[in-house]
């Protein structure tokens, strides 16, 4: 999911306390939150229940405060940190008392945004969502607090449902799980008192110690036989590619390489006519500079409303540049975007745009209906960046860039080779 001008403060920190349990607390300030439960406004009530917690909160615990759906209506960018991790407990009781719900539910958001505050955190970390609803902005919040959480960094994301249906506690309990966190239900304020304490006991619990994932290893070595070749060491590209919407303006080969100007239309999308139906690996060499809303990389296509694409992604704020494989059926998109939490591919990290060309290597590996992605600097260690299932055959290996909106890119194509995969 792309997320733009976000209304955050991420770049504020309070006093933190080194070692110390982390917890920012991620509060639903959509507009549902106005209903009744009792004689009271939910919001009212989260207000009290959320402030005498706070106040009972052990003082060596750093604690901070986000709330989603607060400022505008219809907006799914409106997510806000209100009280940086490692804030005094007044602070934190100030900005909670300042909310009035207003807007929508980017749960996906918020818990992508939360994990990146934390992800400097040296002791136990833990977000804690509550909710009145589940995502109203087409994200998969499962999927989010599974990748945030997923990175071997010690965090948990917790949950309580508060006076929500059988349907959204399906999906607030899947975010917990996801999240290697518990889901707490109250139906009303005596309920949320007595879930916001079992909250506070998990938050402050020892954590046994966490087990690294391993570095993804090489992939395996493909069948020797090439299928298909290109060095791009002429003049044209010729009868073996067919270009989709050209713009000869942006297209060309130059200094044996294939350079494409990314422009804000989909256009350029070089494919290699011979179509590819059994396994194979496919890599190519890239050169580019990734801004924001940039992308440049590789395509398996079939047509427009059904492919695979993997490349370089420019997002805002402090997410920075990120691989990105996307899976495109009948016209609905399917995202994985490497290192939700975290991202560094071998010595280069990830969390801020490029500020000049860089070499991409990347790969795209068929086994049946599988599809894998792997991604590296230097064409010899390399990284997996997702897996997607694509069912339909003869789809054909390409490479395109655009801008997405944003900057003009140039990325610069070599080194293309289909192998036979085994």
């Amino acid at each position: 999911i792309l997320i733009a001008s976000l209304m955050l403060g991420l770049c504020g920190s309070g006093s933190v306390r080194a070692n110390a349990p982390t917890v920012l607390f991620v509060l639903d300030g959509s507009g549902s939150m106005w209903a009744k439960v009792g004689d009271q406004p939910k919001i009212d009530i989260a207000k009290t229940v959320m402030t005498d917690m706070l106040r009972k909160l052990p003082s060596d615990v750093n604690a901070g405060l986000m709330v989603y759906g607060h400022n505008r209506k219809d907006d799914c960018n409106d997510i806000a940190l209100l009280a940086p991790i490692g804030s005094d407990r007044a602070t934190i009781v100030q900005a909670l008392h300042n909310v009035s719900p207003k807007g929508k539910t980017p749960l996906t958001g918020a818990i992508e945004l939360a994990a990146l505050q934390l992800q400097q955190t040296e002791g136990s970390a833990s977000v804690v969502v509550v909710s009145d609803g589940k995502e109203t902005c087409e994200g998969d919040p499962c999927r989010a607090a599974q990748a945030v959480t997923k990175t071997g960094a010690n965090l948990r994301i917790h949950v309580v449902g508060f006076d929500v249906t059988p349907d959204e506690t399906q999906q607030l309990n899947c975010i917990a799980k996801e999240g290697k966190g518990k889901y707490f239900a109250a139906a009303n304020a005596e309920q949320l008192t007595v879930a916001l304490a079992e909250v506070q006991k998990e938050v402050v619990a020892p954590r046994p110690p966490v087990k690294v994932a391993q570095t993804a290893p090489p992939p395996s070595k493909p069948a020797a036989e090439v299928l298909f070749e290109d060095h791009f060491d002429r003049d044209e590209l010729g009868e073996s590619w067919e270009v989709l919407n050209l713009d000869s303006n942006r297209l060309t080969l130059s200094d044996g390489k294939l350079l494409i100007v990314g422009s804000n239309e989909t256009s350029n999308l070089a494919l290699v006519q011979q179509p590819f139906s059994g396994n194979f690996v496919v890599t190519v060499k890239m050169d580019t500079q990734i801004t924001e809303k940039n992308w440049a990389g590789l395509l398996y296509w079939v047509d427009e409303k059904n492919l695979l694409s993997f490349g370089l992604q420019g997002y805002c704020c402090a997410i920075g540049r990120r691989p990105t494989f996307t899976k495109v059926v009948n016209g609905q998109a399917n995202s994985i975007r490497f290192g939700e939490f975290s991202a560094k591919i071998g010595d280069r990290e990830l969390k801020e745009l490029a500020n000049n060309s860089e070499t991409w290597y990347l790969q795209i590996e068929r086994s049946g209906v599988k599809f894998i992605a792997r991604v590296s600097v230097d064409g010899k260690d390399w990284t997996e960046a997702g897996t997607h299932t694509l069912l339909q055959k003869n789809g054909r290996i390409g490479v395109s860039a655009n801008s997405g909106g944003g900057i003009e890119n140039a990325a610069e194509f070599d080194d293309f080779v289909v192998k036979g995969a085994k």
